[in-house]
């Protein structure tokens, strides 16, 4: 069972991870976004202080368009691989964290068409 919460959580970490400044992470954001994976399981109701930090982080670390969609693939690519996330939880995370990262987490992105930064 434990394994099984880990995988998720370690997608959404990958997702989210991002140092500011440098290209995008995709192993520093997988490692991020850990705390997120209870949370897009549907094993709790809301995302904990510390996923949400991540999405924060996340949206800080991809300030261009070839951020995000570096990071849209990278999280695709981790969501693909887990088929016990939730992606209807999933894709309210930004929001529930009172982020926009400008696109939906979801495993089927469509990341060469993200709409325009706000």
């Amino acid at each position: 069972m434990k394994r099984f919460v880990m995988i998720p959580i370690l997608l959404v970490l990958l997702l989210l991870t991002m140092e500011q400044g440098n290209a995008f992470d995709c192993e520093a954001t997988e490692k991020s976004l850990f705390p997120c994976g209870v949370f897009i399981i549907g094993g709790s109701i809301e995302p904990s202080t510390s996923c949400c930090s991540a999405v924060q982080n996340l949206k800080a670390s991809t300030p261009t368009p070839d951020d995000k969609r570096n990071a849209c693939i990278c999280l695709k690519e981790v969501a693909s691989h887990y088929p016990n996330i939730r992606e209807d939880i999933a894709a309210t995370l930004p929001q529930r964290c009172g982020v926009d990262i400008n696109f939906t987490i979801s495993k089927n992105m469509d990341c060469d068409n993200l709409p325009p930064l706000p």
